[in-house]
């Protein structure tokens, strides 16, 4: 009984230990020197608002009143009809002088009205396109254990850098 118990448990210590060795891996970390480190640059575009301010010169009309053809055809109207004898020649003489007073007086209210100018500070905010060089990461090249090894890197990492040493046994 002893022997059929012993053989199966040697079976299973053998396999356990094949197991192990066949997934076994180690990593260490350890320091290597930097023998060099690269920036690599990356050109890029940016916008830049700037302001653009000028002077410019604006007309402003006064406002004109509408009431002076109003009054000046009342008044050419009844002027009108005053140098009229007869009734027909009223009616004309109304027309014509509402018509000729409105003319007259609109002709003075825009002599009189006008423009004056005036000195106006205009602004706008224009963007302006720049370029620059920026760092985007490092060309790295480190020594360890007399070989030299390349990487690229987002950081310059300074004289040393970290790396993780992997040990697999053969088999």
């Amino acid at each position: 009984m002893l022997k059929y118990s012993v053989i199966p448990l040697l079976i299973a210590c053998s396999s356990v230990t094949v197991a192990d060795h066949r997934q076994y891996s180690h990593s260490t970390t350890r320091m290597a020197w930097v023998t060099q480190a690269t920036p690599i640059y990356e050109r890029i575009s940016y916008s830049v608002p700037q302001e653009h301010c000028w002077q410019e010169t604006v007309a402003y009309e006064e406002r004109r009143s509408n009431s002076a053809p109003i009054i000046g055809a009342i008044l050419g109207g009844a002027l009108g009809n005053e140098l009229g004898h007869h009734k027909s020649n009223k009616r004309v003489g109304t027309v014509v002088g509402a018509v000729l007073g409105a003319t007259v007086a609109t002709d003075i209210s825009r002599r009189r009205t006008g423009s004056h100018y005036e000195t106006v500070d205009r602004c706008e905010i224009q963007d302006r396109r720049e370029w620059r060089d920026e760092i985007v990461g490092y060309n790295v090249s480190y020594r360890y254990q007399g070989e030299i090894y390349h990487t690229r890197l987002p950081y310059n990492p300074g004289k040393q850098i970290e790396i993780d040493v992997n040990v697999t046994p053969r088999g």
